[in-house]
């Protein structure tokens, strides 16, 4: 009953039917990211969040082009000009392209990369760290998504990962992202609408990253905001103290939220991101 009910009034609330919804918002440029430096001195790779762009972690391809190191950031699968996209896809297929462009860049570089990323990014890049250690030098875990803050969306999603009403189509309006910088906040790309088909995925990687901590042993940066209303900011010590390195370093920006790269303290995260990256290239 309580099953047929959400489903009934999820197909009423917003199926996209009006084409009202459903666009990328925001300015920049959505694409993947290439960047070709020095000749055998290593890469960085950077993984977006979920429903966002690449133009999200441009500031780590920017820390590669300073110093000299060929980097990528992809456009994970079903990120693109439509939302629908998203409704096809999920945590296996974002695997997919990370892996592949994991070695892709170690066989381009013929050295180990750094691997980082936001949020659901954070996830790839942890994942990549545990399965694929002989081609990662470090991680860089930014607002990583191993646990939803309560009750919203983690509840939200759990109760729509049980009833799922996204069988018939089923997305929330988005307000914006989690920024505090309020002009970066309307410049940032993302979707006007959460397809909760794809959120619930977010979850699943989530419980698996977690159980692959302990396999991560390459030095690790975690940053994480203050303000950050998607993910706890209690995620970060969660984070670093399931790893199986020592050599990590935790940051908590102050005036920031969900999109550290993004928000008030970005100046800070870049300065981080690229002391902890110069001191692994001779490593790579």
């Amino acid at each position: 009953m309580l099953k047929n009910r959400f489903a009934a009034f999820s197909k009423r609330f917003l199926t996209l039917e009006d084409g009202r919804y459903g666009r990328l918002v925001g300015t920049g440029d959505p694409t993947a990211i290439r960047v070709d430096g020095a000749a055998d001195r290593g890469g960085l790779l950077a993984f977006h969040g979920f429903a966002g762009t690449p133009n999200e972690v441009r500031m780590l391809t920017d820390v590669a082009v300073r110093l000299a190191l060929s980097a990528r950031a992809p456009r994970l699968a079903g990120h693109d000009s439509d939302v629908r996209s998203l409704m096809t896809v999920g945590w296996d297929d974002w695997v997919d392209d990370a892996t592949s462009a994991l070695f892709e860049l170690c066989d381009s570089t013929r050295r180990r990369v750094v691997v980082g990323g936001l949020s659901m990014g954070a996830l790839l890049a942890a994942h990549l760290a545990a399965e694929h250690s002989d081609r990662v030098a470090g991680l860089i875990a930014l607002a990583n998504a191993t646990h939803l803050r309560l009750p919203s969306p983690a509840l939200m999603l759990h109760l729509c990962a049980r009833l799922r009403p996204f069988d018939n189509g089923f997305y929330v309006p988005k307000a914006g992202a989690d920024i505090r910088d309020l002009e970066a906040r309307r410049g940032h790309m993302t979707y006007d609408v959460t397809p909760i088909r794809s959120a619930v995925e977010v979850l699943r990687a989530g419980r698996e990253v977690r159980s692959q901590l302990a396999r991560v042993t390459c030095p690790t940066l975690v940053i994480h905001g203050a303000l950050d209303r998607v993910c706890p900011v209690g995620n970060a010590a969660r984070f670093a103290s399931a790893l199986g390195t020592k050599d990590v370093e935790v940051a908590i920006m102050p005036r920031s939220g969900h999109i550290v790269t993004a928000d008030a303290d970005r100046a800070e995260v870049a300065r981080l991101i690229e002391e902890f990256t110069r001191r692994l290239i001779p490593t790579m």
